[in-house]
């Protein structure tokens, strides 16, 4: 199996190829039922069908509902180094993708989706998802991962409720638009210390108390934290706030 800086490389200029050809279709991470590989041209094309407003998908993220064209995802890739990765089952056939970009020195952000709304409740998704966790922190060396989920967006915020990978950081309230319609967007990450406990030791556990706080911190951040956490026990109102009541509006 090939390791390297992403799920596939630029060649040329805008219009040209968006991967490698000795890399597309190349392997990854293999799972129980699906693999991640380099994206082939083809991929895209089916990327472009998925994600479409009409398209028959199940999002892992709110991004889905605007309209979505090969040059869209050229520009991506070329310009903000987005990387795009295919899930298939282990025979080949594409079910889904997974993408990441960097959104600082070792952290990422990620998001993905299957192509048929029948192949979500198969775990063809969450388990390309753990695939792309599990490259992102052993192969290219992250401190740290992110995504967003719109509030819409029901059956992917059941699967991170239950499997309880990633901790909720925060809503932004109203911050995405679908269909005419303002939606809150939620913010979740996975810290290495975390995904150590998840993949590596498998000594993750539904619980907050079996995650770790992160040892040995300096006095000025340990005053911030105790800053923000006397803010939040003084009853002040939050994003949370509106989801943390009895009737929510």
């Amino acid at each position: 199996m090939r390791h390297d800086g992403g799920c596939h490389k630029v060649l040329r200029e805008w219009g040209g190829p968006v991967i490698d050809a000795e890399e597309a279709g190349t392997e990854l991470r293999s799972g129980r039922m699906v693999r991640i590989t380099h994206s082939t041209e083809a991929d895209y094309e089916l990327f472009v069908e998925w994600l479409s407003p009409g398209g028959r998908v199940a999002a892992l993220t709110g991004d889905a509902g605007e309209r979505v064209t090969i040059a869209a995802l050229r520009r991506e890739v070329e310009v903000h180094g987005s990387r795009y990765c295919t899930i298939r089952t282990l025979a080949g056939r594409p079910v889904g993708m997974v993408k990441f970009f960097r959104v600082g020195p070792d952290a990422f952000e990620i998001s993905g989706a299957v192509g048929e709304d029948g192949l979500w409740t198969r775990g063809f998704g969450a388990e390309g998802f753990g695939l792309l966790i599990e490259h992102l922190f052993a192969d290219l060396n992250a401190h740290r991962l992110q995504f967003r989920v719109g509030s819409h967006n029901r059956s992917m915020l059941e699967m991170v409720i239950r499997l309880r990978f990633f901790m909720l950081e925060g809503i932004l309230r109203d911050r995405q638009v679908v269909n005419g319609e303002h939606h809150d967007l939620l913010v979740w990450s996975m810290l290495r210390h975390e995904y150590e406990a998840l993949f590596v030791r498998g000594e993750w556990k539904s619980s907050r108390s079996t995650v770790q706080a992160e040892p040995e911190e300096n006095s000025d951040r340990r005053l911030v934290r105790e800053t923000l956490t006397n803010y939040l026990r003084s009853g002040v109102s939050t994003s949370l706030t509106a989801y943390q009541s009895e009737t929510v509006g």
